[in-house]
């Protein structure tokens, strides 16, 4: 009995991290993209908060991914004149939403477009918040003055999204990488007291931009960690110039 239940705790342990790692079915083995001569990158079927991310992230993860494997040729949508994906999946009466959710129908695109592999992708809608940190900072080697020159509020905006990615084997018709990335960015601001109702913060077409860039650097390592720079989750892309003091010490933009 004893070591019935020693097994059953192993057992129960190995669960738990296999889940932590990835499990529940999902592939995230990054795909053999070096193993092929052609590869398709299909335009992301995206929610209609995602802007026009669905046609810009594939089209820089095809520019990023086509400069690190110059030998392998990638067929992609790069402009409404150029757009050889969105044209065959007009011929075949397919829909981005067909191939992201139906592996054979994606194989079915890629062995038209005489591909190994295709990469088809989703943008679920994105979470743009902004947060007011409401109490009062002060700038480094200044004291607060009556008319709060010195006197600062912290202002922070960020934008979180998710991408489901699958690569699917075109000759198999099987998914050989299934994997949901997560992008997060954030921009701090310090306001003056005096002048918040006066200050700029980034708009939303601007972090729209931003996260689209930063998330095709996030894919590109994922589907080729060896070649392509890791992109740091939750990276600051502004920090406030003044060097500003709270009750604990230095402000940390973080």
């Amino acid at each position: 009995m004893r070591s019935l239940r020693l097994l059953l705790t192993i057992l129960l342990s190995l669960l738990i991290v296999v889940g932590c790692v990835g499990g529940g079915g999902k592939l995230t083995t990054p795909p053999p993209l070096k193993q092929s001569t052609r590869i398709v990158i299909a335009p992301f079927f995206a929610d209609p908060k995602a802007g026009n991310l669905g046609k810009w992230v594939p089209i820089n993860l095809g520019t990023s991914l086509s400069l690190a494997l110059k030998q392998i040729e990638w067929i992609y949508d790069q402009s409404d004149a150029v757009n050889p994906v969105a044209a065959k999946l007009n011929e075949l009466g397919l829909t981005m939403a067909d191939i992201f959710e139906d592996a054979a129908l994606a194989a079915k695109v890629g062995k038209a477009l005489n591909a190994d592999l295709i990469v088809v992708g989703q943008l679920k809608a994105p979470k743009i918040q902004r947060k007011d940190y409401d109490q009062p900072v002060k700038r480094q080697g200044k004291q607060a003055g009556i008319s709060g020159s010195a006197t600062y509020i912290r202002v922070r905006q960020s934008a979180t999204i998710q991408a489901p990615l699958k690569v699917i084997d075109v000759k198999s018709g099987q998914v050989i990488f299934d994997a949901s990335i997560t992008d997060y960015i954030k921009y701090w601001f310090a306001v003056q007291t005096q002048q918040k109702g006066q200050v700029t913060f980034k708009s939303e077409t601007e972090i729209l931009a931003d996260l689209g860039k930063h998330l095709t650097g996030r894919i590109a390592h994922v589907l080729y960690p060896t070649g392509m720079p890791d992109v740091m989750l939750g990276e600051v892309l502004r920090r406030p110039d003044e060097e500003l003091l709270g009750s604990s010490g230095v402000i940390q933009f973080d």
